[in-house]
């Protein structure tokens, strides 16, 4: 008998979006890319890691935000950090990553680097680093009031979204982007979900949304 096979060929715009430490193996000119970089506990706990001092934020669920962002179109590359690696290790890893991207084909206005709590200060370093004003980047929960003090001499470049909430201890980023004419722009958005600095724990729709709306402008 027989047999006859039939092999489809899928292009690389209609991949699965995917997840994972380093860059997917197959590269879309039209594909969204996203750099996540979680919270500190997840850096000191693991996934799903519980703040015992604030215990009412329930635990960060790690796996989930990726999952959930994947599920809005983008590649998610992240991994769980070590306490051991400076920051800058990692910023470097993703200045690498992107410059991969770019030589593979993907636009660089279609990157976004998200950087919560903890992960905020790779996301300003590595803004720092691949110096291009079309990149896209996202500060979460990580602004304290002398914070700006800690980045005057660092050149920054890019577009910035920051994503604050009111109940948040932490609070605006504008004084890190004043005077400085290598952004391209920068937009504040504030929250009201009364969940302080647990807004980040979970993918919630408050912050992806605007993420997704703004990284499509």
């Amino acid at each position: 008998m027989r047999l006859t096979f039939t092999v489809l060929f899928l292009s690389s715009s209609v991949l699965a979006q995917t997840i994972g430490p380093n860059i997917p193996g197959e590269v879309s000119k039209k594909g969204k890319y996203m750099f996540y970089l979680h919270g500190g506990v997840v850096t000191a706990l693991g996934d799903m890691a519980i703040n015992q001092s604030v215990p009412e934020w329930g635990p960060y669920e790690y796996s989930r935000i990726l999952d959930s962002l994947r599920k809005r179109g983008f590649h998610v590359i992240s991994e769980i950090r070590k306490e051991s690696i400076h920051d800058s290790v990692y910023a470097w890893k993703i200045v690498k990553q992107v410059d991969s991207l770019t030589q593979r084909g993907a636009k660089i206005n279609n990157m976004i680097v998200v950087g919560a709590s903890a992960g905020w200060n790779i996301t300003l370093l590595a803004a720092s680093k691949i110096k291009n004003k079309k990149m896209k980047y996202v500060l979460m929960g990580g602004c304290w009031p002398e914070t700006h003090k800690d980045y005057a001499n660092l050149s920054l470049y890019g577009k910035f979204l920051s994503i604050i909430e009111t109940t948040d201890p932490h609070g605006t980023c504008n004084s890190i982007f004043q005077e400085r004419r290598t952004i391209n722009t920068y937009k504040e958005i504030k929250l009201n979900t009364g969940l302080s600095h647990g807004f980040i724990y979970k993918g919630y729709k408050s912050w992806i949304d605007p993420i997704v709306a703004w990284s499509d402008d």
